[in-house]
């Protein structure tokens, strides 16, 4: 079963403000947790990647996730995507920001 990604970006989107204000709770009231945070977020992005790539909205990817110093990380991500699919995925977020816009 293919996985809709664009039906829970929203509301990823809005459950963000919250997992920002909790997370750093709960790193510290769980610390060991914390040097793990490199292995979620890889885990993660590799799982939402790959579907990405499935999809064939993106052809291929490359992602690293390195643990800086205590509570500070650094991601990199490197998409390869041809025009056609930067065009899409473009206009998708444009228009996806935008909406949150309008007036109701």
């Amino acid at each position: 079963m293919k996985l809709n990604l664009e039906r829970f970006i929203p509301i990823l989107v809005r459950f963000l403000p919250i997992f920002k204000w909790l997370f750093p709770i709960f790193i510290r009231v769980f610390p060991i947790f914390e040097r793990f945070v490199p292995v979620f977020v890889s885990y993660f992005l590799e799982r939402t990647l790959r579907t990405l790539k499935t999809g064939g909205s993106i052809v291929d990817y490359r992602t690293r996730t390195v643990r800086t110093r205590k509570f500070y990380y650094r991601i990199d991500i490197r998409l390869v995507m041809t025009g056609e699919q930067a065009k899409t995925v473009l206009g998708k977020v444009v228009a996806r920001i935008l909406s949150m816009f309008e007036s109701k």
